[in-house]
């Protein structure tokens, strides 16, 4: 029997080096350690999801310069200026784990916490209120505690200009209470407009036959600027219930607003005279804002939002020309608006939903005019309505399609002058994933333009010796389509394309135009249905990650296309370019940034705007708590012109330079502190691996 076992211990042994296993053997093999590595990028039919790194996170002072960091080809970031828009130029919505905030929560947010980023594309979730295009940051959670940050910006060389904000979040299990405050200083001496305007007209054609020329250059300005606010709030939120209300307090006040120069007319049918414009501010709003989100039994939800604000506004304005005085104004005025949304959406299946929205909106104006004789009062009322139904259709984990209809009824009373006005909204929305790393978009809508009360208003108000300004009652409203396409490629991990090109046609548009008054002495401009207009436009924004994913480079090259018909009659093809890049080496980064020259129209509007070159370098530091920045902006730029203005027709044209403070070298300092506590849990199931197998 010994025997018997010895051998078989011996079979055995050999059966298991030669890869042999007998039946009811069991053999265990440590296996060598697996590393998982989660996609920097991850998109889906609507979505793009973007993972920050360690660094991207630590250098930033805000949210807006971590998107900025994260070099996503699906926006356009500007973080001087805190504008965000989508690369087919739409607004873009702001929330945090799927709840509505606002600009001030994305500047106030610790940037360590954010685990994602997500760019939604007409989501189909409810929560997101059936915005065209969001930015979802997905954040570490809290089980209690929070953290209070401290920001400040300093900027010099162009002025003195100061940005500072506390803000303390406190989690206690599914409540989070939020307190905020912030000063805002700043001391410009540079700001305002030169300009010369050129009048034909046949009261002085025998005197002037090459027309008049009015020269008015800026040559002494100051504006004082100092903001304060607070605000606080309570949310709740849990799986099915989000609610949140806030209290917010701002005061506005600019006790110095004073620009003056010299006024000359050529040939001098007029004396050679100074001008000069006070234009004291001060304001005190309030507003109270609540949001609620139920998740609701049967697939059903329902999301409404109510808004109440109050502003006193008092303004102080003096404008002169020489001895004669233009537009002079002192005024008291109190506004009430509401606005209040409510949306009730159902799922009727995993393909299928649909969307009721209305959104209900009251403005309501008292003014004081105080006179040094007498009083007036003046009372503007305006009411907006706007239904709109939302279909969205599913067929695929590829394909989406959306529909939008709707529209805007629009009531306004202005001292007893009425206008009511209604225009329909339809909008079509495709979004679909062929393959992993393409997807394409396409946008379809149909919008009409209706005047605003001042637009229809006969009223005439003298704007200078030689122009006068009026509305006018017969101005009808004007629409057309428009559509955009956009694709989005990511051939890697670290490369990352998105062209993008878009067309707008309006029929019948209207804008200001220019007539001479019936004796010939002065120019009426008074907006008009004068044409169609038609603008195409195209980009390709580019991202790369390179060296180990420390530099990061951004490109935007892009074509646009403009064409007037009727009194307005030319076309124009303009372009530019915008590039940035940053390498981040340990806890320090460097980058710069550049902004070619580029020329524009207001879509309607023919003046032709010509836009400065803008180039900045930056450095900066972060860690776990703080981060701080320096940005050089256009360090060798040492004059204060800013944008050119330039508009042409037979009987009055018009040029002119603004002069600010935004195209001058700047020193830009940000320091940002947090101080966290309380404990974090994981948030979410970003990364879950799930083994099944069978026993042998």
């Amino acid at each position: 029997m010994r025997i018997f076992i010895l051998v078989l211990t011996m079979v055995i042994t050999v059966a298991v080096q030669g890869q042999t296993i007998p039946i009811d053997t069991v053999i265990s093999k440590e296996l060598n350690e697996v590393v998982v590595h989660a996609d920097r990028v991850y998109m889906t039919r609507n979505k793009v999801s973007y993972t920050p790194n360690k660094s991207q996170k630590n250098s930033a002072t805000n949210g807006l310069m971590l998107l900025q960091n994260l070099a996503i080809p699906q926006l356009q970031i500007n973080t001087l200026t805190g504008n965000v828009t989508s690369n087919t130029n739409e607004s873009v919505s702001f929330f945090i784990d799927g709840v509505p905030v606002t600009e001030s929560d994305i500047a106030d947010m610790n940037t360590r916490d954010v685990r994602r980023v997500e760019i939604l594309n007409h989501p189909t979730d409810p929560r997101f209120r059936n915005v065209a295009y969001a930015v979802n940051f997905i954040m570490q959670r809290y089980e209690y505690g929070g953290y209070t940050k401290i920001n400040s910006t300093e900027m010099f060389l162009h002025g003195l200009s100061s940005i500072n904000t506390i803000n303390s979040k406190m989690i206690l299990k599914k409540f989070t209470f939020d307190a905020r405050a912030y000063y805002q200083y700043s001391n410009i001496n540079h700001f305002g407009t030169s300009s010369t305007e050129w009048f034909y007209l046949s009261n002085y054609q025998k005197d002037t036959p090459k027309g008049i020329t009015r020269t008015q250059s800026l040559d002494n300005s100051k504006i004082i600027s100092q903001n304060s606010g607070a605000s606080f709030r309570v949310m709740y939120n849990n799986e099915n219930i989000q609610f949140s209300s806030t209290i917010n307090y701002l005061f506005k006040n600019n006790p110095i607003n004073r620009s003056e120069g010299n006024l000359i007319y050529t040939p001098e049918i007029f004396e050679n005279r100074t001008w000069n414009k006070e234009n004291p501010l001060h304001n005190n709003a309030i507003k109270w804002n609540n949001d609620l989100f139920f998740k609701l039994p049967k697939n059903w939800s329902l999301a409404a939002t109510f808004e109440l604000t109050y502003d006193h506004n008092n303004n102080i304005q003096t404008n002169t020309e020489g001895v004669t005085s233009y537009r002079n104004l002192n005024a008291k005025e109190n506004i009430w608006s509401t606005g209040t949304e409510i949306q009730i959406t159902k799922k009727i299946n995993e393909k299928n939903s649909i969307s009721l929205n209305t959104s209900f909106f009251t403005y309501n104006s008292d003014i004081t005019y105080l006179l040094s004789s007498e009083s007036t009062f003046s009372k503007n009322e305006q009411n907006y309505i706007c239904p709109l139904l939302v279909y969205n259709y599913t067929p695929s984990e590829h394909l989406q399609l959306e529909g939008r209809i709707g529209g805007v009824a629009f009531h306004s009373n202005a001292d007893g002058l009425t206008e009511d006005s209604f225009h329909p909204i339809f909008n079509f929305n495709l979004e679909w994933l062929p393959i992993r790393g393409h997807r394409l978009g396409l946008g379809l809508w149909y919008n009409i333009n209706t005047p605003i009360g001042s637009q229809t208003n006969p009223i005439l108000l003298q704007n200078s010796a030689l122009l006068w300004s009026q509305g006018n009652p017969k101005l009808k409203s004007f629409g057309g389509p428009s559509i955009n396409v956009s694709y989005t490629w990511n051939p890697s991990q670290y490369i990352n394309i998105s062209p993008v090109a878009a067309w707008t046609f309006k029929k019948n548009y209207y804008t200001d135009c220019f007539f001479q008054t019936s004796d010939g002495k002065a120019i009426i401009m008074r907006p008009e249905n004068c044409g169609n207009y038609q603008n195409g436009w195209a980009a390709i924004n580019f991202s790369m990650y390179t060296l180990n994913q420390k530099l990061v480079f951004q490109l935007r090259p892009f074509i646009d296309y403009h064409k007037f018909t009727g009194i307005y009659n030319f076309n124009k093809i303009l372009g530019g370019i915008n590039m940035a890049a940053t390498y981040y080496w340990n806890q320090f980064y460097v980058g710069a940034s550049y902004t070619s020259p580029q020329g524009s129209y207001d879509q309607t509007n023919p003046m032709y705007r010509k836009k400065r070159s803008n180039y900045w370098i930056m450095a900066g530091w972060g860690n776990s708590k703080m981060s701080i920045q320096a940005v050089l902006l256009n360090p060798f730029r040492s004059h204060w012109f800013g944008d050119h203005y330039s508009l042409s027709t037979p009987i009055y044209s018009y040029e002119a330079t603004s002069i600010n403070a935004d195209n001058h070298r700047r020193l830009q300092i940000s320091l940002s502190y947090n101080i966290c506590y309380g404990k974090k849990v994981k948030s979410g199931n970003d990364l879950q691996s799930v083994s099944t197998g069978q026993s042998s």
